[in-house]
Order: structure tokens, then C-alpha cells, then sequence
């Protein structure tokens, strides 16, 4: 009888192991987009070609929950890792009003010639991209539970938390102000308590002042695959 049910035990151990592990892995999907070449395609051809002239305009916040800064925080870190990627020349427009002023403050003939910014020679934009954050859940979903795992006397409480975030995209032709592209990224990731699961946190691109209250959670997992898939997703409309 004991040996039957160490045996069980064992095997909801395994269970439970098995499903936290087959479902908790980051995630992020792209939808409402024309049809795109696979991320393994995408990163097996070397890109060789022109850089983009491209600008990412402030994201407005959908969610009607009042999360503060969270639009600013997801564009500034999609300009960064557009710039990471090598395949674009991004303009500065968020802080464009800045650097107006230190041209107009050259041109006044009060900063030293040969130190002032020249006017007339900001560069325009190719591809303008403007985004809302339409879901934003740092708390979407959590499970708990509970198995004894054979040879330890405690149990292991697992508990876990899933985080989730939403980007709407538009791609516009400058040109002619023409919507070239649109798509929904989502990005899902996951904290398994107990010392169990996947790496929270990282990443190459810095989390925002705005987003800082979210570092080292599974919303900064969420929001880093997101970026990720907006990134993959305009380079391939950018052609």
C-alpha cells in the first residue's frame, strides 16, 4: 500500500511538472497582418539591403485601466531595438522639439559657430509607425497548487502568473500618408513560484523609466517578446 502510493505520488509529481513546463513558455503571436516570411527565414537571409528612413511616434494608451507612461515606454523601446536590428535609420520624434531648439539657439548667433547645429538638416521619414497598447494585464491569469515530491518531506507549492500585453500597429507611407501596414502583436509570459520556471527579466534593449515598475517580472517577458515580434513584423514590410 505505502509503495502504491509513493508511485502516485510520484506520477502527479510528474503531472504537474509536465504541464507547467509544456504551457509557461513566453509566447507572442502576430494577427490581422498580411502574410509575412517565418522568423527561421527571416533570420537565415543577412540583410544587405538600404536602412529605412523610419520614426516611432508616441503610442496612445486603449486599455482604460490609467496605466501611466505605459505607451510612452513601449514606443521608446521599439525605437531602440529598431535601431538594434541594423535595418533602419531611426529619427528621433519624440524629443524632435528639442532639437529644434538647439538649432534655433545656433542660429541666434549666441552658441559658437563652429559648435552650432546647422538648421535645415533634419532628415525626413520614410515610414512613420504610431501603435496603442490595448491590453496591458501584468496580472492576466494564475494558477496554484500543490504536490509532494518523493525524497523531499515538504511540499512544493507552485504558483504561477501570467502576464499579458497587446500592441496595435500602423505603418505609414510619408509619402502619401497611406497605411501600408497594419497587425496586432501580443506577447504572454509566465512566473512559475518556487524556483521553478522560466528566466524573468533581460534582454538587450533597456526598460524605460516609464515601464521600470515592471522589471524583472513576467510583464517585462511579455513586453520584450512583443517588441520582438514588432520588430520581425515591420522589417518585413519595410522592403
Amino acid at each position: 500500500m505505502r509503495f502504491r502510493r509513493k508511485t502516485l505520488l510520484s506520477a502527479l509529481s510528474f503531472t504537474v511538472m509536465t504541464f507547467i513546463f509544456t504551457n509557461c513558455a513566453p509566447t507572442a503571436t502576430v494577427t490581422k497582418g498580411t502574410t509575412a516570411p517565418t522568423i527561421s527565414q527571416a533570420q537565415s537571409v543577412p540583410y544587405t539591403g538600404p536602412q529605412k528612413r523610419i520614426s516611432v511616434m508616441n503610442f496612445s494608451d486603449k486599455t482604460a485601466k490609467g496605466w501611466r507612461g505605459i505607451g510612452e515606454g513601449m514606443s521608446e523601446m521599439l525605437a531602440s531595438s529598431l535601431f538594434e536590428s541594423g535595418r533602419f535609420i531611426v529619427l528621433e520624434r519624440q524629443a524632435l522639439r528639442d532639437v529644434i531648439q538647439e538649432q534655433d539657439l545656433g542660429a541666434s548667433g549666441r552658441v559658437k559657430r563652429e559648435t552650432a547645429a546647422p538648421v535645415g538638416e533634419i532628415e525626413g521619414a520614410e515610414l512613420m509607425v504610431y501603435g496603442a497598447v490595448t491590453e496591458f494585464e501584468p496580472d492576466a491569469k494564475g494558477i496554484g497548487g500543490g504536490a509532494i515530491i518523493p525524497g523531499i518531506h515538504t511540499g512544493v507549492i507552485v504558483g504561477v502568473k501570467r502576464a499579458h500585453v497587446a500592441i496595435d500597429l500602423r505603418i505609414v507611407d510619408a509619402k502619401t500618408s497611406r497605411i501600408v501596414a497594419t497587425t496586432t502583436v501580443t506577447g504572454n509570459a509566465t512566473d512559475i513560484g518556487g524556483g521553478i520556471g522560466t528566466q524573468i527579466g533581460g534582454g538587450k534593449t533597456r526598460m524605460p523609466f516609464a515601464l521600470g515598475g515592471w522589471s524583472k517580472t513576467p510583464m517585462e517577458q511579455a513586453i520584450r517578446v512583443c517588441i520582438d515580434e514588432a520588430v520581425k513584423f515591420i522589417s518585413s514590410k519595410a522592403q
